[in-house]
């Protein structure tokens, strides 16, 4: 037996994707402007290598395309509701183990580092919940 409706069901995947999808077009900004990037995370805005604006160029691609699938799960989102775990594991996963990595090695400040996890846990959270509660209603 569902634990919510059909109708609350439906309308928690159909906030978790456009939710996802804002966060993501706006993550990229950071990506494509070093200033910008630096002015969240830290580092120096004069630098970056061709190598670096290479790797970020294709990461930022990369985001913006995962972007468009999180707005295709919004046309049908009960069908489509696997895009939310695979945000989770490993788009957001991934995302976490990579800052923990840089900030452990003092690339970022840790400080900076905290209210990204945050920010990505209570979405991977959200994104959880809307899975689970709308599995029974899946066909």
């Amino acid at each position: 037996m569902p634990i919510v409706s059909y109708e609350t069901a439906e309308l928690l995947v159909r906030i978790a994707f456009p939710v996802g999808a804002i966060m993501d077009g706006l993550a990229v900004i950071p990506m494509l402007s070093r200033r910008i990037g630096t002015a969240l995370f830290g580092g120096d805005p004069s630098g970056g290598s061709v190598e670096y604006r290479y790797a970020m160029g294709i990461g930022a691609s990369l985001l913006a395309g995962w972007t468009s699938l999180l707005l295709w799960g919004v046309a049908s989102p009960i069908e489509r509701r696997d895009l939310l775990m695979l945000t989770v594991f490993p788009v957001i996963t991934g995302i976490v183990v990579a800052t923990a990595i840089v900030a452990r090695r003092r690339v970022i400040r840790p400080a900076r580092a905290i209210p990204l996890w945050i920010h990505l846990g209570v979405v991977s959270l959200f994104y959880v919940v809307a899975y689970i509660l709308v599995r029974p209603f899946a066909h």
